[in-house]
C-alpha cells in the first residue's frame, strides 16, 4: 500500500477502515496459499498470520467508529450485519487457532471475510445511514435487546467459520475419494481434525444462539408487540436446524460428506434469513433530512 493512499485514508471514517480490513484480509489470504508450500519457514507461517491480525484490529476499529457513530452496537444495516458476522468469522479463527491447528483456516477465513467485506461495502444500498433519521436516539430500545442481537450475530460468525472448515473439508475427501492430491489437499488439516473441529464450532454456535434467544425472549415476553412473528418463526427454526443437526452429528446419524454438506446449507439459509430477522429498534424514526445522502 502506497504513501498516497494512506494519506488519503481516513482512521476516523468506519468505511475507510473497513476496506483496509478487506485488503489486509485479502493479502492474508493471497500469502496465506503462496507461503503454504513452504510450511517448514517460520516467518512464512507468521506472515498470513500477522496480516489476519492488522485486519482484525482494523476491522474491530472501524466497528467501534461506527459505534460511537449509531450509539451502539452497529448491528443497523446489511453492511454493518455482514462486517459484525466476518468480524466474528475471524475472532473464532483467533480463538480456535489457540484450541489446536488447523492447516489454510487462517487463509480460508481471511478470504471469506476479504470478499465478504469487499462486496458489502461495494453495495451502497446496504449501508443507509438510518442514524441520519429525524427522532433517531439510538439503535436500541435497551441493553437486553442489544445484547440479544450481538450474541445471536456472533453465533452467525461461528457458523460461518463452521461453514469454512465444511468447505475444506469437502475438499480434503474429494481428494481421498479421487486420489488426487491436487493443489489444496496436500496441505489441508485431516479429515478427522476436520470434523472434531466442526463438531466443536457447531456446538458453540448453537450456545450462543441458544442464549440470544433466551435474552431475547425475556424482553420479548415484556412487549412481544415490539416485534415480528417472521423474526421470532425464523428465529426459532434456525435455532431448531442447528440444535437438530448437531443433535444427529452427536448421535452419529449424519455425518461426514453429509453433515459437511448440511452445514454449508444452513448457513446459507441462515444468511438469506437476514433480510427478515431484523431488529425491531431499525424501525423508521422518521424521514430521512433532506441532506442526507
Amino acid at each position: 500500500m502506497s504513501d498516497k493512499t494512506l494519506q488519503l485514508m481516513d482512521v476516523n471514517d468506519a468505511r475507510d477502515l473497513l476496506w483496509l480490513a478487506a485488503i489486509l484480509y485479502g493479502a492474508a489470504l493471497v500469502t496465506g496459499f503462496a507461503f503454504a508450500s513452504r510450511v517448514k519457514k517460520i516467518l512464512s507461517k507468521w506472515i498470513p498470520f500477522i496480516l489476519i491480525g492488522a485486519g482484525f484490529i482494523a476491522q474491530t476499529q472501524a466497528l467501534a467508529v461506527r459505534g460511537e457513530m449509531v450509539k451502539g452496537c452497529p448491528l443497523g444495516n446489511g453492511m454493518e450485519r455482514i462486517q459484525f458476522i466476518l468480524w466474528s468469522v475471524v475472532l473464532g479463527y483467533l480463538i480456535i487457532r489457540v484450541l489446536f491447528r488447523l492447516n489454510l483456516l487462517g487463509s480460508f477465513a481471511a478470504g471469506l471475510a476479504s470478499l465478504g467485506g469487499a462486496l458489502s461495502l461495494l453495495a451502497p444500498s446496504l449501508d443507509g445511514k438510518y442514524w441520519e433519521r429525524e427522532g433517531y436516539d439510538g439503535i436500541f430500545s435497551n441493553h437486553w435487546v442489544e445484547l440479544h442481537a450481538s450474541v445471536a450475530i456472533f453465533s452467525y460468525g461461528i457458523f460461518a467459520l463452521l461453514a469454512v472448515v465444511s468447505v475444506m473439508y469437502l475438499i480434503q475427501q474429494n481428494a481421498l475419494r479421487t486420489k488426487s492430491r491436487g493443489t489444496l489437499a496436500p496441505f489441508l488439516p485431516s479429515i478427522h481434525q476436520l470434523e472434531t473441529a466442526g463438531a466443536r464450532l457447531l456446538l458453540v454456535g448453537s450456545v450462543f444462539l441458544t442464549g440470544s434467544i433466551v435474552v431475547g425472549s425475556l424482553d420479548w415476553t415484556r412487549s412481544p408487540e415490539s416485534v415480528s412473528l417472521t423474526k421470532v418463526g425464523l428465529t426459532v427454526a434456525l435455532w431448531l436446524a442447528y440444535c437438530t443437526l448437531w443433535y444427529l452429528h452427536f448421535r452419529q446419524k449424519l455425518y461426514g460428506n453429509k453433515f459437511a454438506k448440511a452445514c454449508i446449507a444452513l448457513f446459507v439459509a441462515a444468511i438469506l434469513s437476514l433480510g427478515a430477522v431484523r431488529s425491531a429498534d431499525e424501525r423508521p424514526v422518521g424521514p430521512l433530512p433532506s441532506n442526507a445522502n
